[in-house]
């Protein structure tokens, strides 16, 4: 074979090499990206929650109770299904993400630790866990039931993806106006996307429900894995937060790892095609 025909083939088969290794580590690559903007907007979150004064903190608590009790006194109005929303135009910066950020959501059995939002839209459901139109704050207190939904399956993030491991007993947090409050899982279901009877405020009830879509990939129902109100020392739950942490950031330490390694073997490659 000539030199020159030689020369054109490594370079295409360094080529389909590379592009190949790009397309398997994508996913990787995306969820450790997407957690790590995650992982902003929680701080972000935190260090204004650490800013505002205990005055402040109690009004916000104060108002969302109200809206609570009033929702809980007319009875649930919930909102469209979450992922049958329109995808909207605009981009939207992290600025955007911190605004409507009210809380974290963190599953320590499947390593999730997401922003929790105010509003459903396209955009949130992809970064987070969106509190549903018409359901409660999920800041506890009897006669609550906060729906949070978020996407799974996506090839850039994870998400609610591992959500169906979840069992009967396992239990999540959530940490908002400076409050840590346990759930213990208690019932498992799938339904049709206008079921909605699952979501209903239930009296004396303290009650979130996680929603994602299933099948994985067919999305043709909604999977409900309710949680009810448990007592755990914050202590305990500050230290699950700090495991799931730690985790998510030793993943994206070794996924920055793979992508320095891939890139000086693509310097090395390089280096030595162009020597010859």
């Amino acid at each position: 074979m000539k030199p020159k025909k030689r020369k054109l083939l490594d370079l295409l088969m360094l080529f389909l090499l590379l592009s190949g290794i790009g397309i398997l580590a994508y996913p990787f690559v995306s969820d450790a990206l997407n957690n790590y903007l995650d992982q902003q907007i929680i701080s972000h979150y935190q260090q204004q929650a650490v800013k505002e004064n205990e005055a402040v903190m109690a009004k916000i608590q104060k108002d969302m109770t109200k809206k609570n009790q009033q929702l809980a006194k007319k009875g649930g109005n919930l909102g469209a299904d979450p992922f049958t929303k329109k995808k909207e135009p605009v981009k939207k910066d992290r600025t955007y993400f911190e605004k409507h950020t009210i809380g974290i959501l963190t599953i320590p059995k499947i390593n999730v630790n997401l922003p929790i939002f105010d509003q459903t839209t396209m955009k949130l459901l992809e970064k987070g866990a969106c509190l549903l139109e018409g359901t409660s704050y999920p800041i506890g207190g009897k006669s609550t039931h906060a729906v949070l939904s978020s996407h799974r399956g996506l090839s850039q993030a994870k998400l609610f993806t591992n959500l169906p491991q979840l069992k009967i007993k396992d239990h999540f947090y959530i940490e908002i106006n400076g409050q840590y409050l346990a759930y213990q899982v208690d019932q498992i279901k799938t339904v049709e996307p206008t079921e909605t009877e699952a979501l209903q405020i239930q009296e004396d009830q303290d009650l979130v429900t996680l929603v994602t879509c299933t099948p994985y990939m067919i999305n043709s129902h909604r999977l409900l894995v309710r949680g009810h109100r448990i007592v755990v020392e914050p202590e305990e739950i500050k230290e699950s937060l700090e495991k799931v942490k730690q985790a998510k950031c030793t993943a994206f330490l070794l996924v920055s790892g793979l992508i320095g390694v891939l890139l000086l073997l693509f310097l090395v490659i390089l280096i030595k095609f162009l020597k010859k």
